[in-house]
């Protein structure tokens, strides 16, 4: 097929038009065997596969070679760039943009001790030397030259260790000649004058395991610095030790309960408006009363800060009765401050209004309660009064009822006598 078949397969309805080729070759040559239309189908879908597989590995070929492979051809130049892409995939190759590995050193050195102070070397050349001196160059590399061959190679922060313990390495940086064998001398000069110095792995041993604290050179040591250190640290140890005794103490005597209402942050409670939206944190209901005064996120409803208060004055009153002094102490402080005219700082006046306040509820209710009885007093005995007068005049008109009988009876005797007469 032309360009129009390609573009009919590697479109996206490919399949649907391999599936219509298969059609019209059906419709076309309807003498023709299905096995033919088969064997068609399964060359475009071969064809398909093929094209698909040449796509996918065509730009994977193209990134590797960016110039199509002429600058591996025998003869022909490379560049920067070139050697970067052929390194690229070579297990051990060196990533990030730090410095260099440094090359092997051979573990020897000239100097028996060796310390640091500033932009300065101080060096000991034999074991019996007592004082350090300063070093001025070294095979004819000074301080300076040292220092900066030390940085071109490993890490940053190490360019000390390394003059210190691969000084054969630093010369190679610096394009320096360092001794070829053991027991060789190198040429140093100090203060004190120009050595020749042997290099041998003696020195190096006892260099290496001292060179980090100054190696006993008087320049080297700071006393300021360290007095300020052992002062920090008698501090620490002092503050460590008073803590662990104060802990101790209250573990075995027990501590004092707070007056008040306290925070976790050990500040006081007070009253405020109510916030409806603010959440108690103690039982989390909304609606708090009471806040931190030292401006704590910390929050109590009414409901928790009497039970909290209750709770503190009967461990306030158990500590009186095991101590009594505090108690008096507390009482005398109370005085003094109504004497001053100061407020106490406890809950106490609070308690002592709220206590009043009850109480007088409760006299006004007693009050009211015997008021109560003493009109249905009042009542009972009206009532009673009246039943007496009830009862009397009953009484009384008994005992006119049993006067009238009584002239009744005494007229009908008379009657009869006088009927006796007349007969």
């Amino acid at each position: 097929g032309g360009a129009r078949g390609r573009g009919r397969i590697f479109g996206p309805a490919g399949s649907l038009a391999l599936h219509r080729q298969a059609n019209m070759a059906a419709t076309r040559f309807p003498d023709r065997p299905r096995a033919a239309a088969a064997r068609s189908m399964l060359r475009c879908t071969q064809g398909l596969f093929l094209a698909l597989l040449l796509a996918q590995t065509q730009p994977a070929a193209g990134s590797v070679n960016i110039d199509g492979g002429r600058s591996q051809l025998p003869g022909m130049k490379q560049d920067m760039f070139d050697r970067a892409q052929r390194e690229k995939g070579k297990p051990g190759a060196r990533m990030g943009k730090g410095p260099p590995d440094c090359p092997k050193s051979d573990k020897m050195s000239p100097f028996f001790g060796l310390a640091f102070v500033g932009k300065e070397m101080f060096i000991k050349m034999n074991s019996s030397d007592e004082q350090c001196t300063r070093l001025l160059t070294i095979g004819g590399a000074n301080y300076t030259v040292l220092a900066n061959a030390s940085r071109t190679c490993g890490p940053a922060g190490e360019w000390k260790k390394r003059i210190a313990e691969e000084l054969s390495a630093v010369f190679f940086q610096a394009g320096l000649d360092w001794v070829k064998n053991e027991n060789d001398t190198i040429e140093i000069v100090t203060e004190d004058g120009t050595f020749e110095i042997p290099v041998d792995e003696a020195r190096y041993a006892g260099m290496s395991a001292c060179w980090a604290r100054g190696c006993g050179c008087e320049q080297a040591q700071n006393p300021a610095g360290k007095a300020i250190l052992l002062t920090c640290l008698a501090i620490a140890v002092g503050g460590l030790f008073f803590d662990s005794l104060k802990m101790t103490w209250k573990k075995f005597k027990g501590e004092k309960p707070p007056k008040h209402v306290q925070c976790k942050k050990v500040h006081r409670l007070e009253e405020v408006k109510l916030a409806s939206r603010h959440l108690c944190d103690v039982c989390g209901k909304s609606g708090t009363c009471y806040a931190c005064t030292s401006g704590c996120p910390y929050d109590m409803c009414k409901v928790c800060y009497k039970e909290a208060k209750k709770k503190l004055k009967t461990e306030l009153q158990e500590w009186y009765e095991k101590h009594p002094e505090d108690k008096a102490k507390d009482e005398e402080k109370k005085k003094e401050k109504k004497k001053k005219g100061e407020k106490d700082g406890s809950d106490d006046d609070a308690d002592t209004k709220e206590s009043k306040a009850d109480s007088e509820a409760e006299s006004t209710s007693k009050a009211e309660s015997e008021s109560g009885k003493a009109e249905s007093g009042k009542e009972d005995a009206e009532s009673g009064k009246e039943t007496a007068e009830s009862e009397s005049g009953k009484a009384e008109s008994g005992k006119e009822e049993a006067e009238s009988g009584k002239e009744v009876e005494s007229k009908e005797e008379e009657d009869e006598e006088d009927g006796a007469k007349e007969s």
